[in-house]
């Protein structure tokens, strides 16, 4: 009986990139972490506050990785009508691209049925038109909001440089769609944000992935969170900084690296290393 595919959902810290030296490696670190969520299709991913005393700033930390990763995630085409020039994305030309079904060279997906991500740009008493990255502006009677992004199937054309488009929940589309981005004040916070079935952890002292998966698999979860320490400590740390039992937050907290041959494995290296492993093994 073939196995139904898992969507996997991701915590990372706010100390993410706190041992980059400046903006432009903070950039370099999440364009390499963007690409891996995308890779694995990684559904959703939440950056919470981890109160590590080497991030002076929390808030100004999130905000840089939360921008970021919405930057990458958004099609081309739509960027400079969503993100206004702010010193977040300074260096954003550095990011690499996701390529994504949702992100279409300029030839691909202009025909009608095709998905398209699209941004509302004018509403008046006839409805809404709607910038889709094709020649023609999309077009609906629905009254939106402008700035609004929306999913889109386009329709046949209306002439005047309009399209008919319909809106449709991400869901519908069939493929990965890319990932939503989420913030959250703590680790516990950020597991009710994202709502999974089923709830991991990670930690080099964890359960060895390989007897962990019979569990996993047996929950027949539709989602997997999985939840990363930080750059100067780890989960258990997190949550006793927190005030909460890791055994109690998660259902399991896994090895994904044993017998390291490092003192230390970085959060970008083990998130590519567990989605790996997790899309293998559990992702159908």
């Amino acid at each position: 009986m073939p196995r139904t595919s898992t969507s996997f959902f991701v915590l990372l810290p706010s100390s993410l990139v706190a041992d980059a030296p400046d903006l432009r490696q903070k950039t370099l670190k999440i364009g390499t972490i963007g690409r891996a969520l995308a890779i694995f299709r990684v559904g959703k991913v939440c950056i919470y506050n981890d109160d590590d005393p080497h991030v002076k700033n929390q808030t100004s930390e999130v905000k840089i990785i939360s921008t970021l990763l919405h930057y990458m995630e958004t099609p081309q085409y739509l960027r400079k009508l969503l993100f206004p020039r702010t010193r977040e994305l300074r260096y954003a030309g550095l990011l690499p691209p996701l390529r994504t079904p949702s992100h279409p060279l300029a030839d691909e997906k202009t025909a009608a049925d095709n998905y398209r991500e699209a941004v509302v740009i004018d509403v008046d008493k006839r409805g809404s038109l709607l910038e889709t990255g094709i020649r023609e502006r999309g077009f609906t009677s629905e009254k939106l909001s402008v700035g609004q992004r929306v999913t889109v199937r386009l329709g046949k054309s209306l002439g005047e440089g309009k399209r008919a488009i319909e809106l449709v929940p991400r869901s519908k589309v069939g493929e990965y769609w890319g990932y939503e981005v989420f913030r959250a004040k703590t680790l516990a916070e950020a597991l009710k944000v994202l709502k999974a079935d089923y709830v991991t952890g990670t930690s080099r002292h964890g359960q060895n992935l390989y007897e962990a998966v019979q569990a996993i698999e047996s929950n027949k979860p539709h989602s997997v969170a999985v939840a990363f320490g930080g750059s100067y400590a780890g989960l258990f740390e997190i949550c006793e900084r927190q005030g909460v039992d890791a055994n109690k937050l998660f259902d399991v907290v896994i090895n994904t690296i044993p017998s390291q041959g490092t003192a230390t494995v970085r959060t970008e290296e083990a998130l590519v290393a567990t989605l790996a492993l997790l899309n293998a093994l559990i992702g159908g």
